[in-house]
């Protein structure tokens, strides 16, 4: 059978912005995903969302590759799609003007690298980079600079394994749709139009379009 035929099994790891916590429609971008692949590829694509919400990466690198193996079945080809950073960037103390991460920096680059080396011989890989938190307080303010370094380190990360990295810190940071959605949730959960929006930008990206083989004309 050929890939189209069987349909892709995809497994989406993360935190609650893979989840999609505050999402009206419930299932985040990944089930927007699902539903897209059908309507305008007709592909009956299993999407598997595995995010959990407040997870940092020291949580995903103990838990992702067992789910991952458990939903592999080789007459079905599997792309494995990663999203975290948020929640490692955020404050994990708060002393007056001073807070600390969650995850540090160097942790969070060491635990980056353990994941997607390993996925990226499991299986096809993509990445999805941080989403930007709210432009607003100072405290806020913080975590997205904090996000900006991250992402960087990541961007790296993934050149180096040569996964695709889909960069969305700055392109969130500035976009009205995603900050608007962030106002109408908590700031760092978006309403049902941000996660509309992030599912927009992964499907017009080459590395997603690349993986389901939506630009072979033969598929």
């Amino acid at each position: 059978m050929s890939a189209s035929a069987t349909g892709h099994r995809i497994c989406c790891f993360g935190d609650s912005l893979v989840n999609g916590v505050r999402d009206q429609e419930k299932g985040g971008w990944p089930m927007r995903l699902a539903r897209r692949l059908l309507a305008d590829a007709g592909r009956e694509t299993t999407i598997y969302n595995l995010g959990i919400r407040a997870e940092t990466s020291e949580g995903l690198k103990t838990r992702w590759l067992e789910e991952a193996e458990r939903r592999m079945v080789a007459d079905f080809p599997t792309v494995l799609m990663f999203s975290f950073g948020v929640n490692d960037a955020n404050h994990a103390e708060d002393r007056g003007e001073e807070t600390t991460m969650r995850v540090s920096p160097a942790k969070s680059a060491a635990n980056a690298a353990e994941i997607i080396g390993a996925a990226s011989k499991l299986a096809p890989t993509l990445w999805i980079g941080p989403q930007a938190v709210i432009d607003g307080s100072k405290s806020s303010q913080e975590i997205n600079q904090r996000l900006e370094g991250i992402n960087q380190i990541y961007l790296e990360t993934a050149r180096g394994f040569d996964v695709p990295y889909l960069d969305l810190h700055a392109t969130t940071l500035a976009d009205e749709t995603w900050q608007r959605a962030l106002r109408r949730g908590d700031g760092y959960h978006p309403d049902k139009a941000g996660y509309d929006r992030v599912a927009e930008l992964i499907w017009d990206w080459d590395g997603w379009q690349n993986a389901l083989g939506l630009n072979d004309p033969s598929s």
